[in-house]
């Protein structure tokens, strides 16, 4: 048995052969008893982790816990010579063939399989040879070629990137994984297996692998490397197989390590440049050295520039053209201490998102910033203590004293003994806390000034404005209320669906219809089909075509209330907030969202864009009508003449309504007028669905009554379900 050989091998290796696995990989002691342990049992094992962690090559490395074995000659599923028990040395028996052995080498026990679109099952299971089929017939052995999975038989079936293994593949793969027995295409002969598969994948896998196949693995997860030392040992050690003498000298290699792991940490990325990308990055720097380039600085931008944008995985939001080469600029300039920053109070990321958040959503703050009112930002710091930004103050003005109070201490006439004293220790307090007052508003403008140069506001025409590197921690601090993680795009029908989520891969074949594209016709399974009819020509009954996944496209246009009582209770930032999650979930899965915002009358706030920050940026500003009425008809009519102007078939086109009160205009009859319009916007194809506040001046009959006519839905809900409101609306559109 193969778990027997394995286990002998590991128990007989000893630390030889730990080191042999692990040289180059600094992984946890732990870990790897654990590797060794799952491999000596004979487990499956799945390795997971970003890419470029070193996945693949690890389990190519455990792969020479295998040696030189006997089979029988000319075996496809290298059977041993004192028991062939497989169909095809089973028929060589029966036809008097004498039984020949040959050695099988280590290397050719392992058998590769590559996760993606094209992969079949006849890849794993084996399929007909059409030459073959025609001089043996299509129930002999002869006429058929095994697949990876059976020819793996007694060593390791390699599966890299399971995570991207279609559904019938993966069915296949369950074959091995559960051992026993395989049937294969029309034979009766049932073939034992015995194998260890080893897989790679990202973390998704726990998300998207169905259980029936993960309950098969033991699991092991490598990450980014948190020992910068550790990174540093991996890159000097490959520069030195590569180059002679390394090229590079150790504060080189300090300073490319420290942007590589700076990536990792920066706000606006996903996934920083992996360990692989490192290695990569110093080898392009070592190159650079060994054409003649001497400064350093030139030496670790030019690499950077080469190696590193294109390997970073930005936030949804945050990934325009040219975002990706800025993060690096605003990395190289840290490690390399080109900022000029004076000294300053340090913040981390989650107080910035906060201190945001809080800006843009408090009209305290907002208001006076937006119009540069200094004084009236100073009393409401001062008025409100508990507030973010008025921490972040006292925190600025803790340092001003600590950097000032000296000075003014030596001012003082007070002696050493009066020091001593309490009197003189209560003057001191006194004076501590005049300089705090004299120094607060000094504070507040030190605080200003520090948030420019984060680049967290920016100067506008009157006052403070958010600027984009600020819409960016707004977009981060509201992005966990996207949950995606439960929504599966995988098509299950024969044929192809629009689901709420697709990502365009190949799910199936199916016969050629009138009207089918033809770059979807599969070569492979038509010369199959046509090899089961026995036809010597394929016809056009023969035409196979893959499907796909699909996902229809949905334009949104957020049609939202600007009415004087959507002030009460933070209603219209929490509109706000809707709008903004709502348009970072769209933009995942390529849909877009406009925003028409309507009082007496009604204008377009946002036209339709794919780009959460767009979006965000214009929504921030929005401001509440004073003493305005509610024309609901016309925000309706203002939304369809929206989608008028991005006509072309690209997506669906849905409306969502977003309102607290009651249609009070246009005089005569304000709701008739509003029905009318939805009447309209129906007829044009636009769906439209309702989210009513839950107030006493809301028109919940109105609101059903618009839903209903634009064939969509009605949320009643309460001014912090909004967003979730918005998100469910969402998934149930791209379904609908």
């Amino acid at each position: 048995m193969l778990r027997d050989e394995i286990f002998g091998t590991i128990r007989g290796g000893g630390k030889g052969l730990s080191e042999r696995l692990f040289q180059g990989f600094e992984i946890e002691e732990e870990q790897k008893e654990v590797l060794l342990a799952s491999l000596a049992s004979g487990h499956h094992l799945l390795i997971l982790g970003p890419p470029g962690s070193g996945k693949t090559v690890l389990a190519d490395r455990l792969c020479s816990v295998l040696s030189d074995i006997e089979v029988v000659e000319g075996c496809p599923l290298n059977c041993s010579p004192e028991h062939p028990s497989c169909p095809w040395c089973l028929e060589a028996k029966a036809h008097g063939k004498q039984i020949k052995t040959q050695v099988l080498p280590a290397k050719n026990r392992i058998k590769r399989v590559q996760g993606g679109g094209e992969l079949v099952p006849e890849d794993l299971t084996g399929a007909l040879d059409p030459e073959a089929a025609l001089l043996y017939g299509l129930r002999s052995l002869s006429a058929f070629s095994p697949g990876k999975l059976l020819r793996a038989n007694r060593g390791i079936l390699l599966v890299d990137l399971i995570d991207r293994v279609p559904e019938r593949a993966l069915n296949t793969l369950l074959f091995g994984l559960e051992g026993g027995s395989v049937t294969i295409g029309a034979y009766e002969e049932k073939i034992p297996l015995d194998i260890l598969m080893l897989a790679t994948g990202s973390q998704k896998v726990l998300e998207i692998l169905p259980l029936a196949v993960l309950e098969n693995f033991d699991i092991i997860t490598l990450g980014q490397l948190a020992d910068m030392d550790a990174e540093k040992r991996i890159v000097t050690a490959n520069l030195a197989q590569t180059y002679h003498d390394g090229i590079l000298d150790s504060d080189d290699i300090s300073k490319a390590v420290d942007i590589v792991r700076g990536t990792r940490t920066h706000h606006e990325v996903e996934r920083g440049v992996s360990t692989r990308g490192g290695l990569r990055y110093t080898e392009l720097m070592a190159s650079l050295r060994e054409v003649g380039l001497s400064d350093q600085e030139k030496l670790i931008r030019g690499g950077a520039y080469g190696s590193l944008p294109h390997r970073l995985q930005l936030a949804p939001h945050c990934d325009v053209p040219g975002k990706r080469d800025l993060i690096v600029d605003d990395v190289l300039d840290d490690v390399l201490g080109t900022k000029t920053d004076r000294k300053q109070v340090s913040f981390s990321k989650d107080d910035m998102m906060s201190l945001v958040e809080e800006i843009v959503s408090d009209d305290k703050f907002r208001t006076p910033l937006k119009c540069g009112a200094f004084d009236l930002l100073l009393k409401r710091v001062q008025r409100f203590p508990d507030s973010k930004l008025a921490q972040m103050v006292s925190r600025m003005t803790d340092e001003m004293i600590e950097l000032y109070s000296e000075d003014l201490m030596k001012s003082d006439s007070l002696t050493e003994d009066l020091l001593n004293d309490v009197e003189a220790a209560r003057k001191r307090d006194e004076r501590l806390e005049q300089l705090r007052r004299d120094k607060q508003a000094d504070a507040l403008a030190e605080t200003l000034e520090f948030l420019e140069r984060e680049r967290v506001l920016e100067r506008g025409t009157t006052g403070w404005e958010i600027s984009k590197r600020g819409v960016s921690f707004l977009l981060d601090k509201l992005s966990p209320n996207v949950e995606t993680s439960n929504l599966y795009g995988y098509g299950k029908h024969s044929t192809g669906k629009k689901l709420s989520i697709g990502e365009g891969r190949e799910v199936g074949v199916r016969h050629f219809r009138f009207g089918d594209r033809y770059k979807d016709v599969s070569f492979k399974d038509t010369l199959r089909e046509a090899i089961r009819n026995r036809r010597q020509e394929v016809t056009k009954d023969d035409i196979m075509v893959t499907t796909k996944d699909i996902r229809a496209k949905i334009d949104f246009v957020l049609v939202l209330d600007l009415s004087g009582t959507m002030r009460q209770l933070e209603k219209l930032w929490h509109a706000k907030e809707s709008a903004i999650v709502l348009s970072l979930a769209a933009a995942q899965y390529g849909d877009r969202v406009g925003v028409v915002t309507f009082s007496n009358l009604a204008d377009v706030a946002v036209d339709i864009t794919s780009s959460p920050q767009k979006l965000t940026k214009r929504v921030v500003d929005l401001e509440l009508h004073k003493n305005a009425f509610t024309n609901i008809g016309y925000g309706i009519l203002k939304g369809s003449q929206l989608f008028a102007r991005h006509r072309g078939g690209r997506a669906s086109q849905h409306m969502i309504l977003i309102s607290d009160g009651d249609a009070t205009a246009p005089d005569p009859s304000p709701k008739r007028y509003a029905l009318r319009q939805a009447t309209m916007a129906a007829k044009k194809g636009i769906t439209i669905s309702c989210v009513c506040i839950n107030e006493q001046s809301s028109d919940v009959e109105l609101m059903k009554r618009i839903s209903r006519i634009g064939k969509g839905r009605i949320y009643y809900v309460g001014t912090e379900e909004m967003s979730t409101a918005l998100l469910d609306e969402r998934i149930t559109a791209g379904i609908s």
